[in-house]
């Protein structure tokens, strides 16, 4: 049974809640709480799954409430509901929340919201990892500078001088447009130099998924040689998203799939990044190993932390709220195989441009290189015989990313 807790000074929102989730979620553990006093006191004894709260009540707000609740419940899901969905400001200062809801809330979306938080669970089985991703203040809510996107986004009237703005504003993010924008995927014969023109060929889901890594890379304070790994891991990532673009449009996939394929490309090793942060020593121990022994790094991330790269991250993006498709792709990155599918997909080449990427960095350091790419795989897709071309693509990509970073 699944444990979730209402909190909401409106006892006629409760009631209806009450009414139709006993109705058509018999399978649920209901909790209902008209203040955030109250809701401590449920809470008691309970290990909740999700907690969903009303953001303004008398006496303890919904803030105060997820920030107490988050230390006695730290692997719960959080999320508050909201009427100032278009103050990024205010949205800002909201750190114990995973997601937001705008008030009034339709019963589908809450409803989803709240199933898909309940999937992630079994996505990541580990509490202790749970605990790491959901209980951590730095990670509770996406980046400032995300946030702020986000929500200008959200206008669909939104104006390109406002999004243009919000990235010069951060300057770590201005340097990744400006430098992603001038490598070989977008083909163009001139510098860009305009964050105005980089922001408009980037697209909003490329620049989303590139102020959310740029944010979480920013958040790290230790060694100076960890701090340099997670640079490269960054660049490696808007690397890997390039180069599974130009292999999906390759192989003529359609054109929504092309575009969304480098945002994707780039969240695949948020769980990385997680990791990095938060467990630095362990991290490098599983990189060592990596190394030394040619074992695959979601093998030793497994046996170092009881889950990869690839379930942490994924967990990590469904507690923001992002769309199932792209929770799968980071979650099956390394393992398309374990899909039910048949053909080419936007999966199927970040699957293959992470491999071939990092191939070409071992040959470039003079290491011994032995594809791993799963052959039976590709030809159940059909695309075997594609590698040499796909291989190509990855090495112009490399070469243009090296004259880029040595800028």
């Amino acid at each position: 049974m699944h444990h979730i807790l209402f909190v909401d000074d409106d006892a006629n929102i409760l009631n209806g809640l009450r009414r139709r989730l006993r109705s058509t979620r018999p399978e649920w553990n209901l909790y209902f709480a008209n203040s955030g006093s109250e809701a401590i006191e449920l809470a008691e004894n309970k290990d909740l799954d999700v907690i969903v709260s009303d953001i303004q009540m008398p006496g303890m707000d919904g803030v105060t409430l997820l920030e107490t609740l988050q230390k006695t419940h730290p692997d719960a899901v959080r999320i508050i509901l909201t009427g100032h969905a278009d103050n990024a400001s205010y949205l800002r200062t909201i750190g114990p929340a995973h997601q937001f809801l705008s008030k009034p809330c339709d019963h589908e979306t809450l409803v989803d919201s709240i199933e898909n938080a309940l999937g992630l669970r079994q996505l990541l089985r580990s509490p202790e990892l749970r605990t790491l991703v959901a209980g951590s203040k730095s990670l509770a809510s996406p980046p400032d500078t995300y946030m702020r996107l986000e929500t200008a986004f959200s206008n669909p009237n939104y104006a390109l001088d406002t999004i243009s703005k919000i990235v010069e504003s951060d300057i770590a993010l201005t340097t990744e447009v400006l430098k992603l924008t001038n490598s070989s995927y977008f083909a163009v014969t001139q510098n860009v130099s305009s964050v105005a023109h980089a922001v408009r060929m980037l697209g909003m889901e490329t620049l989303k998924a590139l102020a959310l890594f740029v944010g979480l890379y920013r958040g790290f304070d230790g060694p100076a040689s960890q701090a340099a790994n997670l640079k490269r891991l960054c660049h490696r990532s808007q690397q890997i998203g390039v180069t599974a673009a130009l292999i999906a449009e390759y192989e003529r996939l359609p054109r929504e799939i092309c575009h969304a394929v480098p945002s994707i490309g780039m969240l695949s090793h948020i769980g990385t990044l997680i990791l990095y942060t938060k467990r630095p020593d362990e991290m490098q121990a599983v990189i060592d190993r990596v190394e030394k022994e040619g074992i695959s790094i979601d093998q030793a991330e497994a046996e170092q932390f009881g889950a990869g790269h690839a379930e942490i991250g994924a967990y990590l993006l469904g507690l923001w709220g992002f769309p199932a498709p792209v929770i799968q792709a980071v979650a099956y990155h390394h393992r398309p195989m374990d899909l039910p599918h048949r053909e080419m997909t936007a999966l199927t080449a970040i699957y293959v441009a992470q491999h071939l990427t990092r191939e070409i960095a071992d040959r470039d350091a003079g290491r011994t290189v032995k594809s791993t790419i799963d052959q039976e795989y590709l030809a159940q897709i059909g695309k075997q015989s594609h590698i040499e071309e796909w291989a190509n693509i990855a090495a112009v990509v490399s070469g243009k990313y090296r004259e880029l970073t040595n800028n």
